[in-house]
């Protein structure tokens, strides 16, 4: 584990990836093993909307900023049970903009 990180996962206290509100993006990753590399993560706007069922993304990569609230992250995009961009990985948008939760 990086030096850095390890002192600012000591300082920086990590949100619950279960709050009832939802986090964004950066922070539910940053509370799990590997930053949530292979987790599957969705939107709430997916979650809540039965016409997008079974829509989210798994997460391939992930570049965290320091205070682990900012970052990029990237995944395969599955939209209603079909694999997008035959299964190429793209830049996950909206990781502010919206509030996330793990897809179970």
């Amino acid at each position: 584990m990086n030096v850095a990180r390890e002192v600012l996962s000591k300082i920086t206290p990590k949100p619950s990836v279960f709050s009832k509100s939802g986090n964004n993006l950066y922070e539910t990753l940053s509370v799990l093993p590997e930053l949530g590399v292979g987790s599957r993560v969705a939107p709430n706007k997916f979650i809540n909307n039965p016409a997008l069922k079974d829509s989210y993304y798994e997460v391939t990569k992930v570049h965290l900023k320091p205070g682990l609230k900012h970052g990029r992250a990237w995944g395969v995009q599955v939209v209603k049970g079909r694999t997008m961009e035959n299964g190429k990985p793209v830049e996950i948008r909206g990781g502010l903009k919206y509030k996330w939760k793990l897809y179970a």
